[in-house]
């Protein structure tokens, strides 16, 4: 079964996008950084509020169905005045996981980022997320630098930064 990819853009995309990602963070990031810390980010970061505001001031979020079925989500944001785009969010819910799925959003992503004449894709991904960081590897992103950043409310996001050369 292949993938389809469908930009999100009414309301209801929106809703999808947010509770995809209240279902899939507290899955993949509770044991990660603790549910707390998954609590904070997923409403400051992916509430229908936030995603809203990220999508008026051009972050493009790409809703992944399987048999019509939502399953995972991205969201880049175009960044031409470093001849970049910026992947911010890439998520896959569990059970799906290994279906190519990722590979046709990659594919996805580097067309939007060759139609807009970029040279390369970046990514923050947590140290301790080993099985995302090997996916990205196999997928041809090296990590570049590291960052560490204050989000409010005494947590801490302690990252590296990935890349890929277009």
């Amino acid at each position: 079964m292949a993938v389809l990819l469908k930009q999100a853009e009414t309301q209801e995309d929106i809703v999808t996008v947010a509770a995809l990602a209240k279902e899939i963070w507290h899955r993949h990031y509770d044991r990660l950084i603790g549910a707390k810390q998954v609590h904070y980010m997923v409403n400051k970061f992916q509430s229908q509020d936030a995603i809203s505001e990220q999508i008026e001031q051009g972050t493009i979020y790409k809703i992944a169905l399987w048999n019509e079925k939502p399953v995972g989500y991205y969201a880049v944001k175009k960044e031409p005045e470093k001849s970049k785009i910026f992947l911010s969010k890439v998520y896959i819910d569990k059970e799906h996981r290994g279906k190519g799925i990722a590979t046709v959003m990659l594919r996805d992503i580097l067309d939007i980022a060759e139609e807009a004449g970029l040279k390369s894709i970046y990514l923050t991904v947590n140290k301790n997320n080993k099985n995302s960081i090997a996916v990205y590897e196999k997928m041809g992103f090296r990590k570049v630098d590291e960052v560490k950043a204050d989000i409010g409310d005494g947590f801490f996001m302690d990252d590296y930064i990935m890349e890929q050369e277009i």
